[in-house]
């Protein structure tokens, strides 16, 4: 079986997760995995989850996802971002395409955020809410194991990363 590469999109909306579960998911039979704390229902039904469980490590957890062929879908600024400038991404995503020894896919989202998850909803099914979703070419990380690479080198690597996500979202990084 073929490793999945971790999607790593900016995070605009509370829809994101939806939207790129629909592009993909159902427009494109490719299932997106998402890494969650949550534990709400109405996310659970309309998206595949791995929970997250703070007992194990994320990275090896999601790793093995990979590994198996899965593509899950990371959101590398870690929090909903309606600014024109992107904020500096986690390196969560590097660790876990390092480890998997897979690529990342930079994904772009532009669409007009709710405030809230029923604002966003009443967007979503008004007249005139267009989501883009851009997907950048796969970046491939040089094989190490994370937890072995500098803090220097993972953080280059998220900046390459956010550099690739910038034009997709049509924001400054």
């Amino acid at each position: 079986m073929c490793a999945g590469p971790n999607i790593s999109p900016d995070h605009v909306d509370w829809l994101d997760g939806f939207y790129i579960a629909a592009a993909l998911g159902i427009a494109r039979d490719v299932p997106v995995y998402f890494l969650t704390k949550s534990n709400n229902y109405w996310w659970t039904t309309v998206t595949l989850q791995i929970p997250a469980d703070r007992r194990e490590s994320v990275v090896d957890m999601a790793s093995e996802y990979l590994q198996s062929g899965k593509v899950i879908c990371n959101f590398i600024e870690g929090q909903r971002n309606t600014g024109r400038l992107l904020l500096p991404g986690k390196t969560g995503a590097v660790r876990m395409a390092m480890a998997a020894g897979v690529p990342v896919v930079p994904l772009g989202i532009a669409c007009r955020p709710g405030k809230t998850m029923a604002k966003s909803l009443v967007k979503l099914f008004s007249s005139g809410q267009d989501v883009h979703i851009r997907i950048g070419k796969p970046i491939h990380l040089p094989p190490m194991d994370p937890n072995e690479a500098s803090a220097a080198k993972l953080k280059e690597e998220t900046q390459n990363i956010m550099r690739a996500i910038a034009p997709l979202a049509g924001k400054r990084y």
